[in-house]
């Protein structure tokens, strides 16, 4: 049986919050879009990118599920390249197909995390 929504967005919050393997929860041709420099598509573009490292921890906030959609309020804690802590809500909208998530939108304060970059 497929796993729900709000299932499939469990398990990935909760291995992520973990680092544990959260990528095979993602389509093949898994879409990024929203608040970032640029659209990227499939999911090893996805699992690669550099804000993974980034990551010290996270916590969902809110979430609301219809059907195959959702949103989710996450809160960040992230350590910059220097070393520099910082946190961030970040607004994503997600898209399940097939029983895998298949796209995420995000958005979150562009300024306060390019300035947290420089520090």
């Amino acid at each position: 049986m497929l796993d729900s929504t709000r299932e499939l967005l469990k398990k990935y919050y909760d291995a992520l919050s973990r680092k544990g393997e959260w990528q095979s929860l993602l389509s093949d041709n898994f879409l990024l879009t929203g608040a970032v420099a640029k659209e990227t598509r499939g999911r090893e573009a996805y699992v690669n990118l550099g804000f993974w490292k980034l990551v010290k921890g996270l916590r969902v906030k809110d979430m609301i599920v219809e059907g195959e959609s959702a949103f989710a309020l996450v809160g960040y804690d992230l350590v910059s390249p220097k070393g520099s802590p910082f946190s961030s809500d970040v607004a994503e909208f997600w898209r399940v197909k097939n029983g895998r998530l298949d796209s995420i939108a995000i958005y979150f304060d562009t300024a306060a995390f390019n300035n947290f970059m420089t520090r």
